[in-house]
């Protein structure tokens, strides 16, 4: 029966200990799609800079083969597979490679090659863009 007595001050502490369990949980509901976003943004971010170094060392791939010699620098199959040789896709989608050769002002060739790919990011919030096109171009003296 002494169980049956309980102080009036321990319903008041409990029901203040409830409010701010509920307190809490609105405050998570409010910033939680914030923290959603942010997440989002940091990982497309993450995404968009790796496939940026992608495209840049495909790039450059493409034109150290290219300058190695005449033969290389004008088939064009060849630079295209020396690009794509390290990575053949970035993100399941194969970037656009084209090469081209042409006499410099001092009378050397030299290859132009340039990779195209268009980033697709994972969120779809407004204001930031669906795609970003990303584009590199290298220009090298061929050597042989």
């Amino acid at each position: 029966m002494a169980d049956a007595k309980q102080p009036a001050t321990c319903t008041a502490r409990t029901s203040r200990h409830a409010r701010r369990r509920g307190q809490g949980l609105v405050e998570l509901a409010l910033l939680a799609p914030m923290l959603v976003f942010m997440l989002l943004a940091t990982v497309d971010f993450a995404r968009a800079y790796s496939a940026n170094i992608e495209v840049n060392n495909a790039a450059r791939a493409g034109a150290i083969f290219g300058s190695r010699s005449t033969s290389n620098a004008n088939d064009a199959s060849a630079v295209r597979d020396a690009a794509l040789a390290d990575s053949p896709s970035i993100f399941g989608e194969t970037p656009t490679v084209s090469s081209s050769t042409a006499t410099d002002a001092d009378g050397y060739e030299q290859i132009t090659v340039t990779v195209d790919y268009t980033f697709s990011v994972l969120s779809g919030f407004p204001g930031i863009p669906g795609s970003i096109d990303m584009s590199k171009t290298v220009q090298m003296r061929v050597v042989g």
